[in-house]
């Protein structure tokens, strides 16, 4: 009986081992939520409403929080000759259906935002901003470009990174991409 017992009790041992080894392989090369850099460019006309061939150009670098979608990050505004005009502060969100809300201020106090605008570099939206101008501020959003700016192997390495805590621990960083496609 004793013989027996110990067989079982091996053989679960045996299978136990297995299976973690086969979760401990099976999870390598896991693609898993990274922050990211991400790039892109906001037009709008410069000295005539409605016209693209003369436009003020942002150049907007944002680090964006995969958790949430949310960004915060710098511009840089220039003008129809490529002068570099003002240093702008961005925050905003990309939308699941790609479009994008931010809020940019610039270094002279100006502040201006999109809600919704397609990042097809084609779609105008209107934009709203304080103090408010007599004339409507059309723009255009370009396809976001983003990189990977971390690169961690588990939760477990984030969390570790940023000295513990309930805001780490709550994270999605470094934890395996989930795909919504069915």
């Amino acid at each position: 009986m004793k013989k027996h017992l110990l067989a079982i009790a091996t053989a679960f041992a045996v299978a136990a081992v297995a299976a973690l080894t086969v979760v401990g392989t099976s999870s390598a090369d896991v693609a898993r939520y990274q922050t990211q850099q991400v790039k892109f460019t906001v037009t709008q006309p410069y000295g005539q409403v409605g016209q693209w061939q003369n436009v003020w150009t942002h150049d907007l670098t944002v680090t964006l929080n995969p958790c949430d979608n949310t960004f915060t990050g710098t511009g840089l505004q220039y003008d129809d000759n490529n002068n570099l005009i003002y240093h702008e502060n961005v925050t905003g969100s990309f939308s699941r259906d790609g479009k994008v809300s931010l809020v940019a201020t610039r270094d002279d106090g100006v502040v201006w935002s999109l809600a919704g605008a397609p990042t097809d570099n084609s779609s105008v939206t209107l934009a709203t901003t304080n103090p408010v101008v007599p004339w409507n501020v059309e723009m255009k959003v370009s396809p976001p470009q983003s990189s990977d700016i971390t690169n961690f192997k588990n939760h477990g390495d984030y969390v570790s990174s940023q000295g513990g805590g309930a805001d780490a621990a709550h994270s999605c960083i470094g934890m395996p991409v989930v795909s919504n496609a069915r």
